[in-house]
């Protein structure tokens, strides 16, 4: 059976690539939002099993429209779909109740990793963003 994912993102064109990445993997993409009240609304009436949000959509971005999923659909995956890699970033979208957090310039090699790993119970960032996080946490290493 395949998963039925909900795509948030205000560019038609990335949405189109998102979608058609996600359907060439077999998943059944079951909507489509322009901004993150959509997707809210979306998520309700569509109950797809995993949702990917843009960060940067209008009236809601993607990590205060994936808070008010997660308190509607506790356990619902969530996917961050952005082009944002600092550590604060991270922090708050996976605060948020966000399980996967792809990196756009890396979406075509890590999207359809990170709904699979996520769809598992599994967490899910691109190593772009992991290289940040490290680099931010362990201490630079003399290796000598």
């Amino acid at each position: 059976m395949a998963l039925h994912v909900l795509v948030a993102e205000d560019s038609p064109t990335i949405q189109q690539s998102v979608r058609e990445l996600l359907e060439a993997a077999l998943f059944s993409v079951v909507g489509q939002a322009y901004d993150g009240e959509e997707a809210i609304q979306l998520t309700d009436s569509q109950q797809p099993d995993i949702v990917i949000l843009d960060h940067c959509m209008p009236r809601l971005n993607g990590v205060e429209a994936a808070r008010a999923i997660a308190r509607a659909h506790p356990g619902l995956p969530l996917i961050l779909l952005t082009m944002a890699v600092t550590e604060y970033h991270i922090a708050t979208a996976f605060c948020a109740g966000v399980r996967g957090y792809v990196l756009k310039v890396d979406a075509e090699d890590d999207l359809v990793r990170a709904v699979h790993e996520v769809a598992r119970g599994a967490i899910f960032v691109s190593p772009g963003a992991s290289r940040a996080l490290c680099e931010r946490y362990l201490p630079a290493v003399d290796p000598q």
